[in-house]
């Protein structure tokens, strides 16, 4: 069972907070405190909140039949990404969701998404608001809220038989406030902005009636009412009053409520124009009195993905924004970065009561519950770009908005289903990982998996062509079993592998399944993974190359891993910005800086115009790039290829560069010695890793041994190598700074 742990975090319920660490083992908590237990991997969590997942009971998901703005897929994505692990979808799908199965098909698309999707049944059949729906059906099939959001219930006396049979069944009426008598083609509030454009305006009392409407009616058969997208401070003072009275009432209100006024409209741009419209600045001010006072029960988005196209034109657009990815980071905004609420009503307003409202499984951050959390900076500032949300629709109305606070991972059934770019060096130092395993092996070697086919026994060779035919499939199989059984030999001695891409790739997608497999088979053996293959470029290409072989790749909405390597060899003669890239998506690097090929000097040792030459000014950019970067063993992210057929260079780097991890080739087979590489090594016998290849795949040809031994051979190699190297340098130890 895999085990995460999650460090060094503020930890928040509604009725709680505790500064400690969280750990995962499968889908549950198994611990928070102080936590002093092993784990699988690691996430340095300094400076960050975890809060449980947030859950908006007010949504569009456009699915079935409006997936050109939205699906249950990129839904689900765009909530992940605004640490929203539990929904509601509203009911004006094509066909409306009156009916069952609707509702199942909704859950059953959104299965493997890690949100959790609570279908809204309609009020009324097709939401014509001429009959009721099924209430009795809808109980059965798990359904806990009705609503015909987008259009009121206008007769009062169906709206009241619903009120009763909601109580009968359990379900609760949510209710869109609006009377279109009054509403008659307006498309904004009504008040001076909309004079000044000469747009016809939606005048306060076409929410504010209903909104009293309903609380009367509520009222009078003692059910429950939930007041949707609460926007007025008429409004608000009929929600006080009644809540004071005894009567039933929940409401809710959405960020644009809170942040915005219907000054923004000015623009004549349709992506600030929803339904309720934004009010004036008394009303917004009174909606932020109404949040902090607890009159407000939660805060939910009214997420609603347009095109475009269909956003184009103002006057004639249709109404709603999106939210999802913005919600989290506009209330901390406005509450928590102004001192009007703590942290602990945040959870309380975007998780723990909307989950109450709607009846859903509530989730808490403590031992043994379900994994089900966010991990947000509340200090990070970020720029909202519309094209960068994982909504299918852009139109949000925080566009070119700074935010304070951003979700940085949204964890559901125990996995990360969301990962910022921003987190990325928040996991814990890759190189600590690696001084760590050395430390524990006593071990400062790792072995280079380069397989040729003239390196693999014949039996092996023999027996993948019998199974497979000549070929490529064969030769990438035979690879595979050959690295499984060196890694088997080796894997309580070394510390990590190092297999270079271009002996995987020479063999097609076969040879690219083999490298998958052997570092999945590697990483499962407990061993670091260096996957050498020189890699980079700029921007988004190099975005592509560091999230296939560190991080994950965006696939429908999730982030999925494709090789998953612990650190990748770079090229770094493109400069910062391909650098800068890989730095964002985590893991770690080593870029060359003066390799142990004999033609490296007709580059890398010619002098500049500053007397530096080219692999001392590669080191000093190593240095500069990883400054940011440097864990708990005094090395950063960023390590750098030194070879060993270059001693004294070695020991010159290693004076220069204090926080830059080596990796150090052409041990033995081109030439270096364990003299000459032990002056890549700090005091502490840190700071290196010394590669062997060709000598440790081909040692049974060396001691001239049975094939049928070449595994053991291999080990006997690794052993040697090992005594071999830390007979020249210091001791290995844990750094001064990290005793104790």
């Amino acid at each position: 069972m895999k085990r995460t742990l999650y460090r060094n975090l503020d930890i928040y319920n509604e009725d709680t907070h505790i500064k400690g660490d969280i750990l995962v083992a499968g889908d549950t908590i198994e611990a928070i405190g102080d936590i002093d237990m092993a784990a699988d991997e690691v996430y340095d969590c300094t400076g960050m909140v975890a809060m449980p997942g947030l859950c908006d009971i007010h949504v569009h998901f456009r699915d079935p039949g409006q997936t050109h703005k939205e699906d249950i897929i990129t839904g689900c994505a765009a909530a992940a990404a605004g640490g929203v692990t539990a929904v509601c979808c509203m009911p004006n799908t094509s066909p409306v969701c009156d009916d069952p199965k609707i509702a199942d098909y909704q859950r059953e698309k959104a299965r493997n998404t890690g949100v959790h999707v609570y279908p809204v049944g309609a009020t009324t059949v097709n939401m014509a608001g001429e009959k009721l729906a099924d209430f009795a059906a809808y109980a059965d099939n798990g359904i806990t809220m009705v609503s015909d959001d987008g259009h009121p219930v206008a007769n009062a006396e169906l709206m009241r038989e619903a009120l009763e049979k909601s109580e009968k069944y359990g379900i609760l009426v949510a209710s869109h406030c609006e009377d279109l008598d009054i509403v008659n083609g307006g498309i904004m509030n009504k008040g001076k902005v909309s004079e000044e454009l000469g747009v016809k305006g939606i005048d306060r009392a076409s929410e504010d009636s209903i909104v009293a409407r309903e609380i009367a009616l509520a009222d009078s058969c003692g059910a429950r009412i939930h007041i949707c997208h609460l926007s007025t401070r008429g409004s608000l003072e009929t929600v006080r009053d009644a809540k004071k009275r005894g009567i039933k009432v929940t409401c809710e209100t959405a960020p644009h409520y809170f942040m915005c006024n219907d000054t923004l409209l000015l623009k004549r741009d349709a992506d600030y124009r929803m339904n309720p419209p934004l009010r004036d600045e008394s009303d917004r001010l009174a909606i932020i009195e109404g949040v902090a006072d607890g009159t407000i029960d939660c805060i939910i988005t009214d997420h609603a993905p347009h095109t475009a196209q269909e956003k184009a034109v103002f006057e004639k657009a249709p109404n709603g924004v999106v939210g999802l990815e913005t919600s989290f980071a506009a209330t901390l905004t406005a509450f928590v970065h102004t001192g009007l609420l703590p942290y602990e009503s945040i959870v309380r307003l975007m998780s723990a009561e909307p989950r109450r409202i709607a009846h859903i499984p509530e989730v808490r951050i403590e031992q043994g519950a379900k994994a089900e959390f966010i991990i947000a900076d509340p200090d990070h500032e970020w720029y909202v770009e519309p094209e960068k949300l994982k909504s299918r629709s852009k139109n949000t109305l925080f566009k070119g908005t700074v935010l304070k606070g951003k979700v940085m991972l949204t964890i559901s059934e125990g996995r990360v289903i969301y990962m910022d770019n921003a987190f990325g060096r928040a996991v814990k130092n890759p190189m600590d990982m690696l001084a760590a395993k050395i430390i524990e092996k006593n071990n400062p070697t790792v072995v280079g998996l380069d397989p040729k086919l003239e390196y693999i026994p014949e039996y092996i060779k023999l027996a993948a062509v019998e199974k497979h035919g000549p070929g490529l499939k064969a030769a990438a199989a035979a690879i595979l079993r050959f690295n499984k059984e060196i890694r088997d030999a080796v894997c309580d001695l070394v510390p990590a592998v190092k297999p270079q891409s271009a002996y995987y790739e020479m063999y097609g997608h076969h040879g690219i399944k083999t490298l998958e497999k052997t570092i999945e088979y590697a990483k499962s053996k407990g061993l670091f993974v260096i996957l050498d293959g020189k890699r980079n470029d700029i921007g988004a290409t190099m975005q592509a190359y560091s999230a296939a072989y560190l991080g994950a790749t965006d696939v429908f909405g999730q982030p999925e891993q494709a090789f998953g390597a612990d650190a990748l060899t770079i090229n770094g003669y493109l400069g910062t910005d391909g650098i800068k890239t890989a730095l964002e998506t985590g893991g770690a690097m080593f870029v060359l800086v003066k390799t142990s090929n004999k033609s490296s000097g007709e580059l890398q040792d010619r002098r500049l115009c500053d007397g530096k030459t080219v692999y001392e000014t590669m080191g000093d950019m190593c240095e500069k790039w990883g400054a940011p970067y440097i864990g708990e063993s005094g090395y950063s992210t960023v390590g750098a290829v030194i070879g060993a057929t270059y001693p004294e260079m070695l020991a010159e780097m290693r004076e220069k560069l204090p926080h830059t991890f080596f990796l150090i080739p052409g041990y033995g087979a081109q030439g270096g010695g364990a003299e000459g590489v032990a002056k890549g090594f700090d005091k502490n016998g840190l700071g290196a890793i010394v590669n062997s290849s060709r000598a440790v795949m081909c040692a049974y040809k060396k001691e001239n041994c049975d094939e049928r031994d070449f595994a053991q051979a291999a080990r006997r190699e690794v052993i040697r190598m090992k005594e071999d190297i830390i007979s020249h340098i210091p001791a290995i130890r844990y750094p001064d700074k990290i005793d104790g």
